[in-house]
């Protein structure tokens, strides 16, 4: 495996979160106006005030969400290469991920980093640092395409270790 170059990359509130949200929060407004006219006047039924209650109390729960969005540098450190003649250590990762925040100015070192989705332009991860603390971030090729290669190897990197470690029971 070879190492994947150091990168910083920035994070924090996503457009296509946003995007998203919006979507979903017009079709649901839609299936509700869909299913009032199909009523043709008859009485709402209690499916109908608990899905627009349940509806709502999402829509208002993933908004205050947002105003709580990390906002950071997710920044990847090689490890240093070791010498031809070293024995190759199983359980050895490639290098670590750091991230840097208004919360974290010194940085964290993550104890784990999770990658849930991706969409080639976009990457969504779960980061925890070894205190336990976890939180998502969405990782967007226009916010620095000139690292976005950088990013997307060393991501790789990382989870190939990661797999490599598990395959060898670490």
């Amino acid at each position: 495996m070879h190492s994947a170059p150091s990168v910083e990359y920035p994070a924090g509130r996503s457009a296509f979160q946003a995007r998203l949200e919006g979507a979903l929060a017009l079709a649901w407004l839609g299936t509700q106006l869909a299913w009032h006219r199909s009523l043709d006047g008859a009485a709402l039924p209690g499916a109908w005030w608990f899905s627009a209650l349940l509806g709502l109390l999402a829509w208002l729960m993933l908004r205050w969400r947002a105003r709580t969005v990390a906002e950071g540098q997710l920044c990847w450190e090689p490890a240093a290469r070791r010498p031809a003649a070293a024995p190759p250590q199983p359980a050895a990762m490639p290098g670590r991920w750091i991230w840097r925040s208004q919360a974290y100015r010194h940085g964290t070192e993550l104890a784990e980093l999770r990658w849930s989705i991706d969409l080639q332009r976009r990457v969504l991860l779960q980061l925890r640092n070894a205190a336990g603390i976890s939180w998502w971030v969405w990782l967007e090729r226009d916010r620095a395409p000139a690292d976005w290669q950088a990013l997307r190897e060393a991501l790789v990197a990382w989870r190939e270790a990661q797999r490599q470690g598990q395959r060898n029971g670490h």
